[in-house]
């Protein structure tokens, strides 16, 4: 089932819908005879008037149906509205609109249905007059057309329906109307009897509608009104349509009301419709009111005001005297011929207008208008200051108020201009300007702006200058004490609420700084004095005062603070202090550096003097005075160096300038000047004179001991000392201003000399061996030290070199590479006798090894104690095969070349414990953070095995126990090897380390006697070293160092 579209004008259908007011009416018969006819004319069993609201479709009549309404989504319907013509549908389940609507599919099983749309006359369709079968069928083109007649009759109905209803209401509203209104409303017939009357002839004359309806109305006039009231019906008898006059009615109580009576005949009736208002209490007032102008007339006219009254064109209708008297003109010549325009400049007119216009938005044409126009659209009085033109053309000034005369309905009728001549005002105000401008230029050139504070109206005024000051423009007086708070300084705002809160408590003054920012952050610096004033209660009903900007005084004061802060400090850097003396009075002033100098706390200037002279040495005492009397008496200028001495002993050196001061007659009234501490540059002095003695000291020893040559950047020699001619040969006079390296010119030299000067040019320090030629031709040799002396570029500009006398090392030197070559050679012999001689002993030895355990193989029935003997035979073999081992070990240690490579100790000594050390009986224990290096790895795996060999192998406890640790040192591995075998005495301690020294017999342990001499020699040659800690009995510990 698909969801059709709406029709476009479906807000307006449904207004117009709703306007019918028959959505969920009662049934009415009119309807249910049309869908009975409907039924019949087109023989279905259902009939509808259905209409369409935004949700339902409700039916107004139904043949057939039981139900009130569908919703609007399931409705055929809906379809139908959206055309002109009868929408028709065959066969519902035929239709992919409907096949699958449970109107369809269900209760009330709907197959066919013909719907004809009922339009109204604005042309929206409300809803449908349809027939429904639910047996498929087709109408024919008679059916269709009676469909659409009787749709036509609903829409009759429907119009018809709400015509009555409207009409309904309207008479209802009318008789309410009638029936509310306070006029008395009544029909008479044309016998002069009321026959209907309002309940306001009740609340008015207070009678009964009864006592009045039938009763002739002429019997309630007064006798005095009877004649002119039949002359105004009379009226009505020669054709008037209405006529309008008063008379008065009696009341029940037996008084009169005034009555305003407007009447018209009916045309064909000839019965009279009458209304009529109770103006008794308007006519009453306008009674009081004729009175009452006539009085303010009088009063008006005896005024100095000018009073001009207008009608609603300008034209003037009342001018009283005061008006005659300011202008020179008389009431005759103006009122009813002139407008008060004649009073008033057309310049001054002009320039209202275009001011109204920009002030209300639209625009005012110079004219009449410019004077009234907001008195009548604002209905406020406008006042204004104008300029008024007499008679004979002079002017004065006016302040001229229009207001809007009104007539009783509200309606202007006119307006009523009072001028009054303030001429006398205008010359007040301009000696009060004058006297402003006066004090507003005082205040400018003084910096001060005034200011008063009322506390109940919290009202605040300032000066013009007071707001130049705060640089705002002129504010009302509700903005004015915001923006003043604004420009307030955070910091500052408090102080001066606290300030108006003491001054209302004590009545006292008050004088307060504070600073106001302004735009840009700008900030000012403000002085405030202010004093409470007091009604006359004396109450203090507010505060007054005046604020000046002292800005610039503020940052002058800040920087005569920041000068003397400047002074101080750079007195204090420069140690540096000021001082002035008075000798009339006798007293002395510091500046703080002075104090500073003299580590004192300030002191008043009649304990200074005192104070000072305590301070300095007492052999300077003397010398000071007698030079203040000279300057006093002489007035020449005072130079002087004292020492000065502080509480904990403490020297200081102070140098002193002075001058006398003179007065105006050129008597000398005292002193002044400085002092400067200058321990530092004394004492530097000092030390500069020390060290100068040192170098002077030290360049004699090295005169003595060194051979010392300066040359310039070039290598031109400008010094050198006795000791360079000694072994050079040459004078000074010959080697000065010449080429440093004189007589030696080979190309080897010139080579070496270009390093040299490519090191020292860099501004290095170049150190080596060099051999120069004497003037002899013999050469010497000397180590020199080259230093460059630099500029401050970092260039050098002098070289100095201090050189030793190596000729005799440089001989020995060979001598002893000599007796090296040598000792190599005969080394080698050495190896090699130790080879031939080692095979030599070995052979005879394994020989006789074979042939004593071919004896036992051989002989295996031979006696105990024969083969015991065997056994000790073969071990003393094996004893002397390691001997032999061992030594060639020893002698090979240091002579041959071993690579390093990368060793992790940890696991070395692992490897180690598991191939020597049995399993039973012992306990090894192998610390942490031993080292991983490069080192020479079977040597130190040597060192280790032999160590820990002997500790299993000299072990005398059940369980023996071995401990292998490791500690850095700065520049060492240090290595402990500890047992806690028999141990070692301490005369031992070097000896086991000897070749072929065993602790125990031979006989006892079997030992070369070498594995500890091959321990010591290893580590002595990496240039480590071992020791022993040991006692008897109570194990051993051998501590070896290695370098890192």
């Amino acid at each position: 089932m698909k969801k059709p579209i709406l029709p476009l004008n479906e807000s307006e259908r449904l207004m117009a819908l709703e306007s019918y007011s028959i959505m969920d009416s009662l049934p009415e018969k009119e309807y249910d005879s049309i869908t009975q006819l409907a039924s019949f004319i087109c023989g279905t069993p259902i009939a509808l008037i259905s209409l369409l609201d935004e949700n339902r479709q409700w039916f107004k009549s139904s043949v057939g149906l039981g139900a009130s309404e569908t919703p609007r989504e399931l409705s055929f319907c809906q379809y139908a509205i959206m055309g002109e013509e009868v929408y028709e549908v065959n066969d519902a389940l035929e239709n992919e609109l409907f096949a699958d609507n449970p109107l369809v599919t269900g209760s009330p099983d709907i197959r066919f249905y013909a719907g004809a749309p009922l339009h109204d006359g604005n042309g929206f369709t409300l809803g449908t007059l349809c027939v429904i079968d639910t047996e498929p069928k087709e109408l024919t083109k008679d059916q269709k057309n009676a469909l659409q007649l009787l749709a036509y009759q609903v829409v009759l109905l429907l119009d018809l329906r709400k015509k009555n209803v409207e009409l309904k209401t309207t008479q209802l509203e009318f008789q309410n109307f009638i029936e509310l209104s306070k006029d008395l409303v009544c029909i008479a017939n044309v016998d002069a009897t009321f026959h209907k009357v309002n309940p306001a002839f009740t609340t008015v004359l207070g009678y009964a509608k009864e006592e009045l309806e039938g009763k002739p109305f002429v019997d309630f006039i007064h006798g005095d009104d009877l004649e002119k009231t039949y002359k105004e019906i009379e009226k009505l008898e020669k054709g008037e349509q209405t006529v309008s006059f008063e008379n008065r009615y009696r009341c029940k109580n037996g008084e009169y009301v005034l009555l305003n009576w407007n009447v018209s005949p009916h045309p064909e009736t000839g019965n009279l419709y009458c209304i009529a208002r109770d103006t008794t209490f308007e006519k009453k007032q306008e009674e009081i009111l004729i009175n009452t102008t006539n009085e303010l007339k009088a009063i008006l006219n005896a005024s100095d005001f000018s009073i001009i009254a207008t009608e609603l064109d300008g034209t003037i209708k009342q001018f009283n005297r005061g008006a005659e008297k300011m202008t020179g003109y008389t009431a005759e010549e103006l009122v009813g011929l002139s407008s008060p325009a004649i009073l008033h400049s057309i310049d001054e007119i002009v320039k209202r207008s275009q001011e109204l216009t920009k002030e209300l938005g639209e625009e005012i044409e110079p004219g009449f208008d410019a004077f009234v126009v907001k008195a009548h659209k604002l209905n406020v009085p406008d006042s204004n200051e104008w300029t008024y033109i007499r008679k004979d053309a002079t002017t004065f000034p006016v302040k001229l108020t229009v207001t809007a005369i009104k007539n009783r309905d509200g309606e202007v009728s006119g307006y009523l201009g009072i001028g009054k001549d303030i001429s006398q005002e205008k010359e007040i105000e301009l000696n009060l300007i004058n006297s402003n401008t006066l004090l507003d230029e005082s205040q400018k050139i003084a910096k001060i702006g005034s200011w008063r504070f009322e506390f109940k109206s919290n009202r605040l005024t300032w000066s013009q200058h007071h707001y130049t000051i705060f640089e705002l423009e002129n504010l009302p007086v509700q903005e004015l004490n915001i923006a003043f708070r604004d420009r307030i300084h955070p910091d500052d705002i408090t102080i001066l609420d606290k300030i108006g809160d003491e001054v209302v408590k004590t009545g006292c003054d008050f004088k307060i700084n504070y600073r106001i920012i302004l735009p840009g952050n700008r900030i000012k610096e403000i002085l405030e004095i202010g004093q409470p004033y007091r009604n006359s209660r004396r109450e203090i009903v507010g505060i007054k005062g005046t604020v000046q900007d002292v800005t610039d005084e503020k940052i002058a004061e800040q920087n005569l603070i920041n000068s003397k802060k400047l002074l101080d400090e750079s007195q204090s850097i420069a140690k540096i202090g000021s001082w002035k003396y008075d000798s009339a009075a006798d007293f002395l002033v510091w500046s703080k550096g002075h104090y500073q100098i003299f580590e004192m706390e300030e002191l008043p200037s009649e304990q200074l003097l005192k104070a000072f002279r305590s301070r300095i040495h007492f052999e300077d005492v003397s010398v000071l005075d007698e030079l203040m009397t000279k300057t006093l008496t002489n007035g020449t200028d005072l130079t002087y160096r004292y020492r000065i001495v502080l509480p904990d002993g403490g020297i200081k050196y102070l140098i002193g300038i002075g001058q006398a001061i003179k007065n105006s007659r050129g008597e000398i009234t005292g002193i002044q000047g400085t002092v400067q501490d200058i321990t530092e540059k004394t004492l530097a002095e000092q030390i500069i004179f020390e060290k100068a003695k040192e170098i002077n000291d030290v360049r004699t020893a090295l005169d003595e001991s060194s051979i010392v040559t300066i040359t310039d950047e070039q290598g031109v020699i400008l010094f050198v000392n006795d000791k360079f001619c000694s072994i050079t040969q040459y004078k000074k006079e010959e080697l000065i201003g010449q080429f440093h390296y004189l007589g030696n010119h080979s190309d080897m030299i010139n080579k070496f000399v270009e390093n040299i000067f490519a090191t020292i040019s860099d501004g290095k320090i170049w150190k080596g061996e060099i051999r120069n030629k004497r003037k002899d031709g013999t050469y010497y040799w000397v180590y020199s030290t080259i230093v460059p002396f630099l500029n401050k570029e970092g260039k050098p500009y002098q070289y100095v070199a201090i050189s030793q006398d190596i000729t005799e090392q440089k001989q020995d030197q060979k001598s002893l590479n000599n007796a090296l070559f040598d000792l190599e050679r005969k080394n080698k012999e050495l190896d090699q006798f130790a080879y031939i001689v080692s095979h030599d002993l070995k052979a005879p030895l394994r020989a006789i090894n074979n042939l004593s355990e071919w004896i036992v193989e051989d002989m295996p029935d031979m006696p105990e104690e024969v083969n015991s003997n065997f056994g000790l035979l073969r071990g003393r073999i094996q004893r002397m095969e390691n001997l032999i081992n061992g030594v060639l070990d020893y002698s090979r240690i240091g002579r041959t070349k071993i690579e390093k490579e990368t060793s992790d100790v940890k696991v070395m000594l692992d490897q180690i414990v598991e191939m020597i050390v049995p399993t039973a009986g012992f306990e090894v224990f192998i610390g942490e953070g031993f080292p991983v290096f490069d080192t020479e790895r079977i040597l130190l795996q040597q060192v280790f095995s032999n160590i820990i060999s002997n500790a299993v192998k000299y072990s005398d406890k059940p369980i023996g126990k071995i401990e292998c640790l490791y500690e850095s040192l700065p520049d060492f591995h240090q290595f402990s090897i500890k047992d806690n075998g028999p141990g070692i005495a301490e005369e031992y301690h070097e000896r086991v380390f000897q070749v072929f020294q065993t602790i125990e017999a031979r006989d006892k342990k079997e030992s070369t006697g070498v594995g500890l001499s091959i321990v010591k020699k290893i580590i002595e040659e990496k240039g480590g070293s071992i020791r022993i800690e040991s006692e008897e009995d109570k194990g051993a510990n051998f501590i070896f160092t290695i370098p890192k």
